[in-house]
């Protein structure tokens, strides 16, 4: 299950003058910067700050734009295939717990393995918000649920984020992001709307849970930039992934699920679903997107969030043989339409509080979003 919201602070404390002697930095240094909180895919930490104006294509950039949007838009179809035969608690523990330690395994390599109180406070609460609470519900519900429809509903996380910014910060949205975030609620409202007997059906508990899971990666995305920026990104996401995956394997153990999966009773489907999501979904999915900050625009790197949910819908259709009628396609696209509008920032930096870093948090695995 990824995304973005744009914001801007209003300070009651500000007479005229005060806002603008925030934006010089110590040292002499000046600098403006619009405060934007965005998140990527289920799963992934904190992305580089974006400082490029522009952005210049070659093969490379345009193969990992490639590789995020598809491989961070099959994750919902790589659980459904997991969860066939595994318990869904279960094959989520097992997928983020190796993809962390193989990522903590890189960070020792890199002389970068050195973990603080901070790192571990981090680690726990994205780690519930965003991958117990959401991706491993999300592994929940696909059993239920077609996958485009569970992607889509993940997909309106930034109007979450827009909510609780707003609630612990009182971050206030531009206008933009408020009507889109409008629209994608109008689109989930013609989704979910009952059109007769040919219309989507989805049992209440399954999609009350679905969009909890989206509610609760919301707040974790806007809980993460409240947090601090880690020193490390890879050391974060690998913790995070560990510190989540132990926490769901202890809801596994719950719900009775290690006890009841049997490894010899694993289809060859399931444990190529949970393949492709820790290696592709995970690991390759997030180095991909790194690549695409460090050389792309954030507006550019981002396009994943309105993106994944088309990939989901097409790979349901393909591979599941999941129904989709031309009236939910139109829900689809409205709710598209309105994930894209919460992603433009504001274009005039002008109109917002000047903030020394713009942060952008995303998670891994990973839909894509997870």
């Amino acid at each position: 299950m990824s995304w973005r919201a744009s914001f801007t602070r209003a300070d009651p404390r500000d007479k005229g003058g005060r806002n603008r002697a925030l934006s010089r930095g110590v040292g002499g240094c000046v600098r403006t910067e619009a405060r934007a909180v965005e998140a990527a895919a289920l799963g992934i930490g904190v992305a580089p700050e974006d400082t490029r104006p522009t952005t210049q294509l070659d093969a490379r950039l345009v193969l990992a734009l490639g590789v995020v949007w598809i491989l961070w838009g099959s994750t919902v179809a790589g659980m459904r295939a997991a969860v066939a035969s595994i318990p869904p608690f279960a094959m989520t523990s097992l997928r983020f717990t190796i993809a962390g330690l193989l990522l903590y395994a890189v960070c020792v390599l890199r002389g970068k393995a050195q973990v603080t109180r901070d790192d571990l406070v981090r680690a726990t609460v994205t780690g519930a918000t965003l991958l117990l609470f959401s991706n491993g519900i999300t592994a929940w519900t696909v059993q239920f649920m077609p996958t485009g429809v569970n992607s889509l509903l993940l997909s309106l996380a930034p109007a979450w984020m827009v909510v609780f910014a707003y609630l612990w910060g009182r971050e206030r949205p531009t206008v933009l992001t408020v009507v889109g975030m409008l629209i994608g609620f109008a689109g989930l409202a013609l989704l979910l709307a009952p059109h007769g007997r040919g219309g989507l059906s989805i049992a209440p508990l399954p999609l009350a849970l679905a969009c909890f899971a989206a509610c609760s990666w919301g707040f974790g995305s806007v809980a993460q930039r409240r947090l601090g920026r880690p020193d490390s990104l890879v050391l974060a996401t690998a913790l995070q992934m560990t510190v989540g995956g132990a926490l769901i394997g202890i809801e596994a153990a719950l719900f009775g699920q290690w006890q009841l999966l049997d490894v010899r009773a694993v289809s060859a489907m399931s444990w190529l679903g949970l393949a492709w999501l820790i290696v592709f979904g995970s690991i390759a999915g997030y180095s991909a997107y790194l690549y695409t900050m460090q050389r792309a625009s954030a507006a550019l790197a981002a396009t994943y969030a309105y993106v994944n949910p088309v990939v989901a819908v097409i790979l349901g259709i393909w591979l599941f043989h999941e129904r989709f009628t031309p009236l939910e396609a139109l829900a689809s696209a409205i709710i598209v339409v309105g994930v894209a509008l919460m992603m433009i920032p504001p274009r005039s930096a002008a109109r917002t509080i000047p903030s020394q870093v713009s942060e952008i948090v995303h998670q891994t695995a990973t839909r894509p979003h997870s």
